[in-house]
């Protein structure tokens, strides 16, 4: 194998969960771009998603407060996107829309607030993330005001589609999806490279 891609996780877990969230990324970047149901398939790769986020949680240390409140982020993210994939009624569909793309983005920023913790390689992930999901979820929050950007990425189709109509516009969420792709393959990376190290539990005093 070349040297820059052997593994070098310490850990089975760590190997393990490098490559289901290699391959989870993988699916859900592929399934952003269609806009087919493919129920089976998208319900494929979030459950691998939740078992790979599960096992990164583990190496950063569960136990610690950014990472568990991530996963819990996590959890409801996932909650609400199997409730969409299995079928909501369009009157609440905008909303579990909303839900789905801000829990996830909240999830990221945790953990990239967790990896200024750490060493430097993943300082510098850390701050690519904790500025990317900021600057979005601002947009989110004022996406009825902000023109541009927000206007570009389609946030005020879901945010009117909290009313109560169907959204018609799911490229932010295609966009979010793709971000937890891209940060997933990053992340994937750090695992399998051993750069991700089991968090050493608390001494007691």
């Amino acid at each position: 194998m070349v040297p820059f891609a052997a593994p070098r996780a310490t850990t089975p877990n760590a190997k393990v969960g490098a490559i289901a969230l290699a391959a989870a990324s993988f699916a859900i970047l592929l399934l952003s771009h269609f806009a087919a149901p493919l129920a089976p398939l998208r319900l494929l790769s979030i459950t691998l998603s939740a078992f790979a986020i599960w096992a990164f949680c583990d190496e950063m240390g569960i136990q610690k407060p950014l990472n568990r409140a991530g996963f819990i982020f996590f959890a409801l993210a996932i909650a609400a996107k199997t409730q969409i994939i299995l079928g909501v009624s369009n009157e609440v569909l905008g909303r579990y829309y909303l839900l789905y793309t801000a829990f996830i983005l909240t999830a990221i920023l945790l953990w990239s607030v967790a990896f200024l913790h750490r060493q430097r390689t993943l300082r510098i992930l850390g701050s690519v993330g904790i500025a990317g999901t900021f600057a979005t979820l601002v947009l989110l929050i004022g996406g009825h005001v902000v023109v541009g950007a927000g206007a570009i990425l389609g946030i005020g189709t879901i945010l009117a589609a909290t009313n109560g109509s169907a959204p018609t516009d799911l490229s932010f969420v295609s966009f979010i999806e793709r971000m937890f792709g891209l940060w997933g393959y990053m992340t994937a990376w750090l695992l399998w490279r051993g750069h991700i190290q089991p968090s050493a539990p608390a001494t007691p005093h």
